[in-house]
């Protein structure tokens, strides 16, 4: 009998009535198993190794013999030791429940496609949302501090990926990462994916706790291997950049700094024999040396949608069908004339818009406030800026 088996509401025994008690799912032993502190997937793959299955691991009798046949070291086996005898079951399916989590194990069906080809995948993943294994899924990933071009890019060209029926994946961070997750609508079975690098009862940042519930809703996950509790530490952030890598087919830097946690995921892409498409920028961007130096190296150069698709059906991989390019917002002859003066890669201030428009300020600024309802037009500091919903540069 399990040693927490009083704290847990469908604990298992034999004795137990049915009617009353059910047994946690093999899923949830082994989520339980990596929800101790210490235990990640070497050492839960170590106990399963021995145990041959997440239930007997945690209701095997945690001795010295089973730390010797583990190799787990005997401070640390002593306090995962500890904390499976104290583990709170019925804590744990609250926040389950609550938060709307379920364990994926690397058995699971709905495991991702690309994962387990991986030197080190996750045994288990915590899944807030609808997870499906698509083999059409594509990372991308990017600058935090991104330029206005390339938040526009990463915005555009993950639309249009989307609108392809490619998944898209990122880390949600801010700036490039939180741009792959605006815009169109998706084609469906495209829903996005969000890796975390913190437990799902956390938000990093906090500014995209909408985004993320957007994702959610709009049928797409919101992963990470960390259980709940766990904050979202800077050490944490290298091993989700390995899921991230290891999720998709091929890795795309839209905008990266020559030292940055994109290019590390790039290294990693190139490590599982996968793909990286790097997006050329200015020679004069500091954020785009990182992607002019993938170049460099021989990343393939990405300026267009049809640049991923060939390079799919090259590979023999199977990719999604092409489907018509969504439309853009319906603009009036007005608006239209402003846009079309509206750059996509800097800010323009309003003295400039006056000035190649003609248009009086009585009458531009209506029709400034008109094309951000549209979302075709978006105010930065400094001033404003063409979106990607206006126009297709990719």
């Amino acid at each position: 009998m399990p040693a927490t088996t009083q704290n847990h509401p469908r604990a298992f025994t034999p004795e137990a009535c049915d009617d009353l008690f059910q047994k946690p799912d093999i899923e949830e032993y082994a989520a339980a198993l990596q929800s101790l502190k210490g235990c990640g997937s070497r050492r839960l793959q170590a106990l399963l190794d021995v145990c041959r299955s997440p239930r007997r691991a945690w209701e095997a009798v945690w001795d010295e013999d089973l730390r010797r046949r583990t190799g787990i070291p005997a401070k640390i086996f002593s306090q995962l030791r500890q904390e499976r005898n104290v583990f709170d079951w019925d804590r744990f399916q609250h926040q389950l429940d609550f938060y709307g989590v379920r364990p994926l194990a690397l058995w699971d069906d709905d495991y991702p496609a690309w994962l387990p080809f991986t030197a080190q995948p996750p045994l288990v993943l915590f899944c807030q949302g609808t997870m499906g294994r698509d083999s059409s899924s594509l990372a991308i990933v990017g600058s935090r501090k991104a330029s206005p071009y390339g938040l526009n890019a990463a915005e555009s060209l993950a639309a249009e990926l989307a609108a392809q029926g490619f998944t898209i994946i990122s880390g949600g961070a801010r700036g490039i990462d939180t741009r792959a997750h605006r815009g169109r609508p998706r084609r469906e079975g495209a829903e996005p994916l969000v890796v975390a690098a913190n437990g799902l009862d956390r938000t990093y940042p906090r500014e995209n706790k909408a985004l993320f519930r957007q994702v959610v809703d709009n049928g797409g996950a919101v992963i990470s291997e960390y259980a709940f509790g766990v904050e979202p530490l800077s050490r944490n952030f290298p091993a989700r950049n390995r899921i991230i890598a290891g999720m998709a087919a091929a890795t795309i830097v839209v905008e990266a700094a020559l030292r940055s946690g994109s290019l590390i995921t790039a290294d990693l892409a190139l490590d599982e024999g996968r793909d990286v498409f790097a997006m050329p920028g200015s020679v004069f961007s500091e954020t785009s040396r990182g992607t002019n130096h993938l170049l460099q190296l021989g990343a393939i150069p990405l300026t267009c949608v049809d640049d991923v698709i060939r390079e799919f059906r090259r590979r023999g991989w199977q990719g999604p069908e092409t489907v018509a390019e969504a439309a853009a917002p319906s603009l009036s002859p007005a608006e239209q004339a402003v846009i079309d003066v509206i750059p996509f890669d800097r800010a323009a201030p309003v003295s400039e818009l006056l000035e190649k428009t003609g248009l009086a300020v009585a009458d531009l600024l209506p029709i400034l406030l008109a094309l951000q309802m549209k979302k075709a037009a978006e105010e930065l500091p400094g001033g404003y800026i063409r979106c990607a919903a206006a126009f297709s540069v990719l």
